[in-house]
Formats: C-alpha cells, sequence, structure tokens
C-alpha cells in the first residue's frame, strides 16, 4: 500500500493525474482528461445506490421521495441521505411542490450515459434496454422542442 501511495503522490505532484475524495474514497483521474462535472458523474457511477437513482432519475424526471425509494428498495432516510450526496454533487436539484419533494436531472443525461457506457461497460450490459429508452425519450423531448 505504501508503493502505491507514493507513486499516486508523485503522479498528483507532477500534475499528470487528480485526486478527487468523495466520502471514504479517493479517486484518480487522469490530468486534463477529465472536467470536474464528469469525475463527479464517475463517481457516483462508481456507488450502485446513488448510481441507479440517477439512471432512475433518467427515465422518471420528477420522481419523488417515495418513488426513488420504493425504486431501490431503501428507506426514505436512506434516500434522502443519497439525494442529499447527489445535491451536493450538482448532479441533482430538487423542488418543492406542495408536500412532494420532487427530484430532476441538473445535468444532461447524454453525458452520464455516454461516461456509463465508455467507463461502466459491465453496468452498461446491464442497463441497456433501459438506458436505450432513456435515450430515446431524450431524443424525442428535443425534437419536439424543435418543432
Amino acid at each position: 500500500m505504501g508503493v502505491i501511495q507514493y507513486h499516486l503522490y508523485s503522479l498528483e505532484k507532477g500534475k499528470q493525474i487528480v485526486a478527487h475524495r468523495r466520502g471514504l474514497y479517493k479517486r484518480f483521474y487522469p490530468a486534463l482528461v477529465f472536467a470536474e462535472p464528469q469525475q463527479e458523474i464517475l463517481d457516483v457511477l462508481s456507488q450502485e445506490t446513488e448510481r441507479d437513482l440517477l439512471l432512475y432519475l433518467i427515465d422518471h424526471p420528477g420522481a419523488t421521495q417515495k418513488d426513488l425509494s420504493e425504486y431501490a428498495r431503501i428507506s426514505p432516510g436512506t434516500t434522502n441521505w443519497h439525494m442529499k450526496r447527489l445535491i451536493t454533487s450538482k448532479l441533482v436539484m430538487m423542488k418543492r411542490e406542495g408536500q412532494f419533494v420532487k427530484y430532476s436531472l441538473v445535468i444532461d443525461s447524454r453525458e452520464i450515459l455516454a461516461l456509463l457506457q465508455s467507463y461502466h461497460p459491465n453496468i452498461w450490459d446491464k442497463w441497456v434496454d433501459r438506458i436505450a429508452n432513456a435515450i430515446n425519450e431524450v431524443s424525442s423531448s428535443e425534437e419536439s422542442k424543435e418543432d
């Protein structure tokens, strides 16, 4: 472990890699390849529950905490904790409508899907049918906006 830390520190000091800490995890990225928002997306895609919640929001923009809790099969409190992390990461925003809190993406879903396909191919294969539907919905909504 000490040897790895030494080399990572040397690469970071030489500005060849960039370190990004999220919670207990520290991830390293090649310098000048990923912008800060892309690093945040990749961090989220590495965490199963937050990844699932983010991908659910692609399919279901404006989902409520109850929708997300039922989908992920986690308690509302746990859902709230994960959603706060996604909001802090500037990937998701919340909007209060009466009694309900609705969540939607702040960033372009195409960027999430492109990073998922490129850097998490196993997850991409698992989600390919659902993602294809999401892409079709995004494309359809953008075409209707242009008309």
